[in-house]
C-alpha cells in the first residue's frame, strides 16, 4: 500500500442525533445542502478531496497544510453566517479538526493515523469551532489568519500517545464560535468585476472562498502572462450583468471564459467530473484586485525560469492537486506528463 503525508481534515455536526430526532426530514435536508453548498465547494476550491463520509461528517485530505486550514476556515465562516442568518435553533454546527501526518492510501480511502487524529482532535474542538495538531500549528504559524489558543499536550484516546493540541476559543456574540461578523459582512459587501471593454461585468455577493497564483501552461497560454493570479467564488453568488463571457473548452476538464469583444480573460471552471460549485475569476478583472492577495502558487513545475515572486507561500504541483487528479482521471489521462492545452483524452478508457 502506499504510504504518503497529507494534510487531513475531519468536520462532524454538533448534536445531530437530537437534531435529526426533532426534525428528520428538515435536518437530512440541510445536511444535504451543507455537504453540496459549503463543504465540497470550500474544499475543492482549496484543492482537496473528501475521501470518506461518515453519516453526519466528512473526511478530507490536501497536500497543502495552510490550504487544509484555510478551507476549514472557510467551512466555519459560512457555515456561522448561514446560522446567523437562518435565525433558528436548528441550524448546523460544525467542530473540525485538521492533522497532518502518515497515512495509507487504500483506493479511494485513505487510514493510518493522520486520519485518527484529525478525528479525535475534531472531536476536542469546540462547536464552531477549529482544533489543529503541534504539526499543523508549525507550519501555518505567521501565515493563516486564525487565533489558536495553545492547549498543551492531551492524549486524545486512552490508548494514544499525546498530541500537542492548539484550538480556536469561542468569543461572546450573537453568532458563536471563534468568528466576528459586523453587519458589513453580514450584507455581503459587492465584490464587481468585467471586461476592458465594459461590455461583460459581473457582481459577487459573497465572500471569496479561495485565492492564489498559477503557474500552469495552460493559465499562461490564456491569459497571455507568466503566470495568472485567480479567486474563486460560489458559482451560486456571481452574476453576469448584461452579456455573458464566451467559454472555450481548453482541456477536456474544463472550460473558461473571455469577452468576445475586446478578448480579456475573465473565468475558470472545471466541468469533469462534474460542474464545481466555485467559479474562478481572474483577480486583474476585479475592480478592487488589491484586496484579494493571493495565498498559494501552484502548477509550479511550469514556472518560467526568468520569473519568480519572491514570498513565503506554499508552492505546489498541480499533480499535488486532489481537484485535477480526479478531473483527469475521470477522461483517461491520470498521468500528469499527459496533462495541458487541448490535451485530448484516449478513445476508450
Amino acid at each position: 500500500m502506499e504510504r504518503k503525508l497529507a494534510a487531513i481534515l475531519a468536520t462532524d455536526v454538533v448534536g445531530f442525533a437530537g437534531l435529526v430526532s426533532r426534525d428528520e426530514s428538515g435536518t437530512l435536508a440541510k445536511l444535504v445542502r451543507q455537504e453540496r453548498e459549503i463543504i465540497r465547494m470550500q474544499v475543492e476550491a482549496n484543492r482537496g478531496r473528501v475521501f470518506k463520509s461518515t453519516g453526519d461528517g466528512f473526511l478530507a485530505e490536501f497536500s497543502s497544510v495552510i490550504e487544509a486550514v484555510n478551507c476549514a476556515i472557510g467551512i466555519q465562516k459560512a457555515s456561522a453566517l448561514e446560522a446567523r442568518q437562518s435565525n433558528t435553533d436548528n441550524a448546523l454546527i460544525l467542530r473540525i479538526g485538521v492533522s497532518l501526518g502518515d497515512v495509507v492510501v487504500h483506493g479511494a480511502d485513505i487510514l493510518g493515523d493522520g486520519v485518527n487524529i484529525a478525528a479525535r482532535l475534531e472531536a476536542m474542538a469546540e462547536p464552531g469551532g477549529i482544533a489543529v495538531s503541534g504539526e499543523v500549528m508549525a507550519q501555518i504559524i505567521g501565515k493563516v489568519d486564525i487565533p489558536l489558543a495553545d492547549c498543551g499536550y492531551k492524549t486524545l484516546k486512552s490508548t494514544d500517545t499525546s498530541v500537542h493540541v492548539y484550538m480556536t476559543q469561542s468569543k461572546h456574540g450573537e453568532e458563536g464560535g471563534f468568528l466576528d461578523f459586523d453587519k458589513d459582512e453580514l450584507a455581503k459587501t459587492l465584490v464587481t468585476g468585467g471586461c476592458i471593454c465594459g461590455a461583460v461585468r459581473y457582481e459577487v455577493n459573497a465572500p471569496a472562498i479561495s485565492t492564489g497564483y498559477c503557474h500552469c501552461s495552460c493559465c499562461r497560454k490564456f491569459s497571455g502572462s507568466a503566470v495568472n493570479a485567480w479567486t474563486a467564488f460560489p458559482v451560486s453568488a456571481v452574476r453576469f450583468l448584461a452579456e455573458e463571457p464566451v467559454y472555450f473548452a481548453t482541456t477536456p476538464i474544463a472550460k473558461r471564459g473571455f469577452c468576445a469583444k475586446c478578448g480579456a480573460s475573465l473565468t475558470y471552471q472545471l466541468v469533469q467530473p462534474r460542474e464545481t460549485a466555485y467559479l474562478v475569476m481572474h483577480t486583474s478583472s476585479l475592480d478592487n484586485p488589491e484586496n484579494f492577495a493571493p495565498s498559494v502558487h501552484s502548477g509550479i513545475e511550469s514556472k518560467m525560469p526568468w520569473f519568480d515572486i519572491l514570498d513565503d507561500l506554499p508552492r505546489t504541483r498541480s499533480a499535488d492537486s486532489k481537484v485535477l487528479l480526479e478531473a483527469w482521471s475521470s477522461v483517461g489521462l491520470p498521468d500528469p506528463e499527459t496533462w495541458g492545452p487541448l490535451a485530448k483524452p484516449p478513445e476508450v478508457f
